[in-house]
């Protein structure tokens, strides 16, 4: 049940069967109004009113604030970004887990931002947004549905790396979107110039 100390973040996929979606809160402090850990839940896809009566919290941990939930392509697995303040760094880590409920498998390392977590079409990849590396760019993992687990190393997509044309570095309004065939990623140009002007004591 949502209450008033709850709001939605992030709207992920649908359910595959097209009952449900997933969705990522930040818990709210009723008398600091402080952000507090990030939890994932289920809620009905009817737009009815009082369709957040049968919201289930799916993945929560004190420890983290999670973002990013997307369903795979069976409706078994869900996908998510983990994010945690260290001493010296913040870590942002991707798992996947159950949907049904289980422990999180850990998809990336930590070492590096990595956001935005999609699947592709068939489930046997992920993509996503890593600053490995420096610049922002996609990478994609391989993945075993049947197992859960990822197989290998990330792998790069993308290779931007100047200003001219990069994913923006402030990462929360990006988005990546895919098809079958395409991949759809938000990204801006940066330029700077210096000019001469004359005459300026006149």
């Amino acid at each position: 049940m949502w209450g008033a100390s709850q709001i939605s973040q992030v709207i992920g996929a649908l359910a595959s069967d097209g009952s449900g979606r997933v969705v990522s809160s930040l818990v709210l402090s009723p008398t600091q109004n402080a952000r507090g850990p990030g939890e994932i839940w289920l809620r009905s896809a009817s737009p009815a009113a009082n369709s957040e009566r049968g919201a289930r919290q799916l993945i929560s941990n004190p420890e983290y604030d999670l973002y990013q939930p997307h369903f795979s392509p069976n409706g078994r697995w869900i996908v998510f970004a983990a994010i945690r303040s260290l001493p010296t760094r913040t870590e942002s880590i991707l798992y996947v887990t159950e949907a049904a409920g289980g422990p999180w498998v850990r998809i990336t390392n930590g070492r590096y931002w990595d956001d935005k977590p999609r699947w592709a079409p068939d489930g046997k990849t992920l993509y996503f947004v890593s600053g490995r590396g420096g610049f922002f760019n996609v990478f994609g993992i391989r993945f075993d549905p049947s197992k859960g687990k990822a197989i290998g190393d990330p792998f790069r997509v993308t290779s931007f790396e100047s200003p001219a044309l990069m994913v923006p570095k402030y990462i929360y309004p990006v988005e990546l979107s895919l098809t079958q065939d395409k991949l759809v990623l938000t990204m801006e140009k940066r330029s700077g110039s210096i000019w001469v002007r004359d005459n300026v004591d006149r």
